[in-house]
Order: C-alpha cells, then sequence, then structure tokens
C-alpha cells in the first residue's frame, strides 16, 4: 500500500460519503461508491499497456476491501469525463458559495497520486503510458470549475500543475527511453514496427554503457554474417543467444533487454520479440509440482521472445528448495525451442557467477556474458537530466553546483551493490515533493518556478536512511 495514494484516496472517499446520500436520492439509488470504482477502474484501464485487470484487482483488494470486483463495473474509455468527478464538481457549483473545499480537486488528486505510483513505481514494473495519464489529468484540471481564487483553490491547482510534471515514467528512464506507441485501452492502435536501424539508435543513445553496446553490437553483427552464409548454403557455426546480464541495479539490464527482444525479431531470429520479465517470485511455488506449472506458463507466456529473469541467482539456494524444479524446467524449454526461445538472466556479478557454477547445465547454456558497469558522475549527472528534460524542468545554477559536488562524494562512498540509475530516480522523485511541498503554500506560482529545481528542494541526508555514511555526511546535508 503506498501511503500517498492512500492518503488521498481517504480524503476523496469522506468527500464521497458526504454527498451520496443526496446523490443516491437523485439517481436511482446509483452509489457514487460504486460510481467511483468504476471511474477508478476506466482510468487503470486506460493507462496500462499492459497487466490493467491485475492492477485493478489490488487496488480493490487494497484500497475498497474487494467490495468492487471488476466483473461488477463497467469500463468506459473515451466516455467523456468521469462520473463520479462530474458529481463532485456540479456539487461544489451548488455550493460554491459557502463551500471553501474542492471535492472535485480531491478526486484529481488522487488520480495524480495514484498515475504518479504507477509510474514511479519500483515494485509495479508493467508499462505506463504516460501521455494518456498527462492529457487525461489535463482534461480533468480544465473541467474544474473556476471559484473565486481563496487560498485553497490556489493549493489544490499548484498541487494537479505540479503533479503533471511528477511523471518520470519508464519512457523517460534509462531502464526504459522508449516512445509510448500502444493503446492502453481494450481498443489496439496499428503501429508500424520499429526497425533495426531504429533500435539501434535507441541502443546507442542510452546514456554510458559502453562495453555492453559493444558486446550487443558483436553479437548482433554475428547473428548478421550467420544468416548470410545461412542464405547460401554456406556452414555455420551455432551462436547461443541466451545471456547473462552482470551488474548491479539500475544500470539498464532491462532496457538493453527489451531493446535486444525487438532487435532479435527484426533479425529474423525471434518470431514475437516480446520480453517477459520474471523474478524468484514469478516461477517458484510452495508445493512439490507446482514450480514445474509455474514456470511453464511463463515460458509459453515467453516463447517467440525473451525471458528475463531478474535476480536469477535466488532460483539457486541448495538442498531442497523449489527453485531448483524452475531452473531444470527452463533448461528444458531451452533445449526444447532452441529456435524460438531466449533467456537471459541477471544479477549481481560474484552471486551470478556463484548461479552458473551450481549447475553444469546452466554454464554450458548460458555461455556469453554482458557486463553493465556502474555509471561515473558525469553519468549520472545525466541521467538526472535526463529525468527532467521531458517536462521542461530544470536545476538551478545553485541546485547544479550542489548535485555535482553529491555526485562526486557519492561515487567516493557507494554502498556495495549501488542502485546506480535508481538512485537518480529516487533523487529525483524527492526533489519534485520537496518542489511540491514548496510550492503548494504560494498563492502565485509562476512557470519558471514550477519548472526549478533548487537548492532547498536537494533531500538532505536524513531523508536517505542507510544511504550515507553516519560520519561523513552528504556535502548538501542541510538541518531540517
Amino acid at each position: 500500500m503506498d501511503v500517498s495514494v492512500k492518503n488521498a484516496f481517504e480524503k476523496l472517499i469522506k468527500a464521497c460519503e458526504r454527498i451520496d446520500f443526496l446523490w443516491q436520492k437523485q439517481n436511482n439509488g446509483v452509489s457514487l461508491k460504486r460510481l467511483l470504482a468504476e471511474d477508478i477502474y476506466t482510468f487503470i484501464c486506460l493507462i496500462s499497456k499492459s497487466g490493467a485487470e491485475e492492477r485493478y484487482s489490488y487496488f480493490n483488494e487494497v484500497y475498497q476491501e474487494g467490495a468492487y470486483p471488476s466483473s461488477e463495473l463497467d469500463c468506459t474509455i473515451g466516455g467523456g469525463l468521469p462520473g463520479a468527478f462530474s458529481a463532485l464538481n456540479k456539487f461544489d457549483g451548488s455550493v460554491r458559495s459557502e463551500n471553501k473545499v474542492q471535492t472535485a480537486g480531491l478526486f484529481v488528486s488522487f488520480i495524480s497520486e495514484l498515475g504518479k505510483f504507477y509510474l514511479l513505481s519500483r515494485f509495479d514494473k508493467k508499462e505506463v503510458d504516460s501521455k494518456k495519464y498527462i492529457d487525461y489529468i489535463r482534461s480533468l484540471q480544465s473541467a474544474l470549475l473556476h471559484q473565486d481564487k481563496d487560498q485553497s483553490n490556489d493549493n489544490a491547482k499548484a498541487a494537479i500543475d505540479v503533479a503533471s510534471q511528477k511523471q518520470p515514467s519508464k519512457r523517460t528512464d534509462l531502464e526504459e527511453g522508449e516512445n509510448s506507441k500502444e493503446s492502453a485501452s481494450t481498443i489496439q492502435e496499428d503501429v508500424p514496427e520499429e526497425t533495426l536501424e531504429e533500435l539501434l539508435e535507441k541502443l546507442n543513445a542510452l546514456i554510458g554503457l559502453a562495453g555492453v553496446k559493444q558486446e550487443v553490437t558483436t553479437l548482433i553483427n554475428m547473428i548478421k554474417i550467420k544468416n548470410i552464409r545461412d542464405s547460401r548454403g554456406l556452414e555455420t557455426a551455432n551462436i547461443s543467444k541466451h545471456l547473462v546480464f552482470l551488474g548491479n541495479p539500475g544500470t539498464g539490464k532491462t532496457t538493453v533487454a527489451r531493446l535486444l527482444s525487438k532487435i532479435y525479431k527484426q533479425l529474423g531470429v525471434l518470431e514475437k520479440g516480446q520480453l517477459i520479465e520474471v523474478d524468484r517470485v514469478g516461477l517458484v511455488a510452495g508445493y512439490v509440482g507446482q514450480t514445474a506449472l509455474k514456470t511453464k506458463e511463463k515460458i509459453d507466456e515467453a516463447m517467440g521472445g525473451i525471458l528475463f529473469i531478474d535476480e536469477a541467482y535466488t532460483l539457486s539456494k541448495g538442498g531442497s528448495d523449489f527453485g531448483q524444479e524452475a531452473i531444470d524446467t527452463i533448461l528444458k524449454a531451452m533445449e526444447d525451442n532452441r529456435e524460438n526461445f531466449v533467456v537471459i538472466v541477471a544479477g549481481y556479478p560474484d552471486s551470478m557467477e556463484q548461479f552458473l557454477e551450481s549447475n553444469p547445465g546452466l554454464k554450458s547454456r548460458f555461455n556469453k556474458k554482458i557486463m553493465f558497469d556502474d555509471y561515473t558522475e558525469d553519468e549520472l549527472l545525466r541521467i538526472f537530466h535526463a529525468f527532467c528534460k521531458p517536462f521542461g524542468m530544470k536545476l538551478s545554477e545553485e541546485a547544479e553546483c550542489c548535485l555535482k559536488t553529491y555526485l562526486h562524494w557519492l561515487i567516493q562512498n557507494k554502498p556495495e551493490n549501488f542502485a546506480n540509475g535508481r538512485e537518480m530516480r529516487n533523487l529525483f522523485e524527492l526533489a519534485l515533493s520537496n518542489q511540491a511541498n514548496r510550492l503548494a503554500e504560494k498563492t502565485d506560482i509562476s512557470d519558471e518556478e514550477l519548472n526549478e529545481i533548487a537548492k532547498d528542494d536537494l533531500p538532505a541526508s536524513g531523508d536517505w536512511p542507510g544511504f550515507f555514511s553516519p560520519v561523513q555526511p552528504a556535502p548538501f546535508a542541510k538541518p531540517r
């Protein structure tokens, strides 16, 4: 459960409960809370490029105590303004002379928080269409009643404006970097596939990763030459397409795997070119026999594409652990489907070396390793700027200087298993939160202020437990 989402949802629910009796009386007993559930379901379906049902099911269980399953709701994508929002907005208009709280604004604030959670969450890795999210928020904002400029209304609008910029979506991150092209609704758009040249351009545009780019380019060239030899009837050596990605978190392993799955398709190596990302939880069950079935489901889903296993070393714990059952099932699938199934395993260098040594079958099938090195100070700074750029945001000169000093300190004092790009994502998110808190108190906010990250928005050392040395605080740490 996300605290920000929970708090925003509880405020919205209380507003709905206050006017629900009047609403039901005027609308044949239809519950406003049920209407809200349908709006939430529709919103999740709209912005989710995959896993919408799973997302809503989790939301319903955690935040709505299972009261509104999707099977009982209508999903009305493209059907105009949300029903609950329209009801709240109408209520605001009827009492605008005496009411100082914009209840419709609570709806917008909640939707902003929910969408931001899906965009930024390190736990929910399913893709989100950030453009649809931005457009949705803007449509709500433009529909809000224009009330007198009191303090609460200004703060609500400021919160919406800031939230609309709080979207370092996966496509802006070094771990994604891809344009939103698929429809998140049930109606799929006809989108032309990216060419091999376009995919290679995206690969080369990634920040850093010089060694990775060279390794991938070499692999691609070997496949190209093999294809030419095959077309001419010449003998060719088998090229193992299964890979081991070694490196700390946040070094772009998932991004490269996703690009490689599409590149393989363009080269004719794979039929579909999808990437199915799993970890131990997605493969291993709690009873004998169930793990093989669970793993087989993921293999079937990845057939024609790549099965990407993050932290694969956790599958090999020795003893009677069921992880070995998953490994055996995957190895058999690799043997039986050599032409249309690729597996990439990823994790920390030392742990992955132990994992490969634990099983002769693993070592023989994963003989190609690609190392993802940690980012340098300059590369981390470029990554932070990459988060800012899509939203027109920038660091003030003072903040830029402080960030450079901090990054120098960070590289000198980085912990083991340093999270690289994810640290920059976290830093960007914290800076946005601090900026929102700083600006929300103001009644007149300029565009320049909305687009600038100031020195005071950078987090103090106390905001990063375990991240800074207790005897060597971060250079720009400031008192609270």
